[in-house]
């Protein structure tokens, strides 16, 4: 038999939408395909791994890919997961993926009661001579427990109707070692995101992908870059694309592509149970992969409410129930960078000030909770400071971001000026220090913000010491 398909391209690992009840989402699972195409998808993969092909029913995965052939309606390849615990039942999925019109099978190695090398190669033969459709060998062990070894690959390559090795194992070693001694008899496809670039640069001829459901494009793009010999241009890309990777690789991928997919208007649905539980995505996971798709063009940025660079430090105080009642005997001052504001007091630790400095830490506000300026942990700098956000904290990812870098920042510039010998000797012990701190909450580099907040308080450190 004559191999009669070559895997080319991005193609999807298509999510598969579930209604709350675990029904499948028809019109959201169309909507996947239209968005994945619309992308330059070369070709899509329904029913594998981020399909959750585990939690389907035979008939159920049977219905997902008559659903998908119907709604590609030729405009892209199909390639059918249709991989299962034993050799009988994969072959007769891949024959009835045959029989709709399917254009290719990934197939992935027989898991949990695992064979050894010899098993594993006369399961593919069997598929491959029984089933007539094209056969991708799906290796990805640290689902299946079983690694499809190279020496395996190389005699299944001899058979006519194994036309190519998808590799998710996310060993760029292991991908390298396939596309050696694989080269010019089968293509190596790469399945794991985060090794893309790594994997095309070396002559991986395609990809299959769980983040090709959102950005195909993109992946396209690097590969196109690569094959002109623009390296730096792909590795830029790559380096942009790669939080997005990391996130759906390494939280189940079904579930934080189905959040992303949800965000740019596609009804991708929810996962099945055990994989649709709370713990599954965090709300600050989630937010992390809203911001990286507002930085990667997907979706529009949220609107945000601008840097306060005059912040009134006392307005600020009393709007969370602390009021100095004098100002007598305080030094004020404030401070600003691209990225952060500041706004400083400093007085006495036996006046209003020191009054004010123990209430907002026995009783903080909601969103606004005062923190101990530290260097490191058990070590507070002098004098004795607290800061507190503006704005209110609202999510993990907020909170992580103020009391971590905005944190470290604002301890760096109080013992930077401590080093310069700018506060007076007498203040370390005698008084106490309160600053309110702006930020720009979408931030996503976390250094330098540590740096944007180090500059904007040791601007308002120099109004008050000099």
């Amino acid at each position: 038999m004559t191999k009669r398909f070559t895997p080319t391209g991005v193609m999807p690992a298509l999510v598969t939408p579930f209604t709350k009840d675990g029904d499948i989402l028809e019109e959201g699972f169309r909507q996947v395909i239209e968005y994945a195409i619309s992308k330059g998808a070369t070709g899509v993969v329904p029913a594998g791994t981020t399909g959750e092909f585990s939690y389907l029913r035979t008939e159920e995965r049977k219905m997902l890919l008559r659903l998908a052939v119907e709604a590609v309606d030729g405009r892209v390849p199909v390639i059918a997961g249709t991989g299962q615990n034993s050799t009988r039942a994969t072959v007769a999925l891949t024959k009835y993926a045959a029989d709709i019109g399917c254009d290719a099978a990934l197939v992935i190695s027989p898991y949990y009661l695992r064979p050894a090398d010899k098993g594993y190669y006369e399961h593919f033969s069997a598929v491959a001579t029984q089933a007539d459709l094209p056969v991708i060998a799906y290796n990805i062990p640290q689902c299946t427990l079983g690694v499809l070894n190279s020496s395996v690959m190389e005699d299944l390559a001899e058979l006519d109707n194994i036309v190519g090795i998808k590799d998710s194992s996310g060993n760029i070693g292991h991908t390298l070692e396939l596309i050696q001694k694989l080269r010019g008899r089968i293509p190596v496809l790469i399945g794991h995101d985060e090794c893309f670039l790594s994997a095309i640069a070396a002559g991986a001829s395609a990809a299959i992908l769980a983040s090709g459901n959102i950005m195909p494009h993109i992946w396209l793009d690097i590969m196109k870059k690569v094959r002109s010999g623009d390296i730096d241009g792909a590795s830029e890309l790559q380096l942009k694309a790669q939080t997005l990777a990391r996130i759906v690789t390494r939280n189940g991928g079904a579930p934080p592509v189905k959040a992303a997919l949800k965000m740019i208007g596609i009804k991708a649905g929810r996962s099945r149970m055990p994989l649709n539980t709370g713990g599954t995505l965090t709300l600050e996971l989630r937010e992390e992969i809203r911001l990286e798709l507002e930085k990667l063009g997907l979706i529009d940025a949220l609107a945000h409410p601008e840097l306060e660079a005059n912040t009134d430090i006392g307005d600020v105080l009393h709007g969370m129930g602390v009021d100095l009642e004098t100002t007598s005997g305080l030094a004020f001052g404030r401070g600003s960078s691209e990225l952060v504001s500041a706004s400083v007091v400093v007085g006495p630790k036996d006046g209003v000030l020191g009054r004010a400095f123990v209430r907002l830490l026995t009783t903080p506000k909601i969103g606004h909770e005062a923190l101990t300026v530290i260097l490191e942990p058990n070590l507070p700098v002098r004098p004795a400071s607290i800061m507190l956000p503006v704005k209110q904290v609202q999510s993990m990812r907020q909170a992580s971001l103020f009391y971590g870098p905005v944190q470290s920042g604002a301890a760096r510039a109080i013992v930077s000026h401590l080093g310069a010998g700018k506060i007076p000797r007498q203040s370390l012990d005698d008084h106490v220090l309160i600053m309110t701190i702006d930020m720009d909450m979408n931030t996503r580099e976390r250094r330098t913000l540590r740096s944007a907040t180090e500059e904007a308080v040791s601007c308002a450190l120099v109004e008050i010491w000099g």
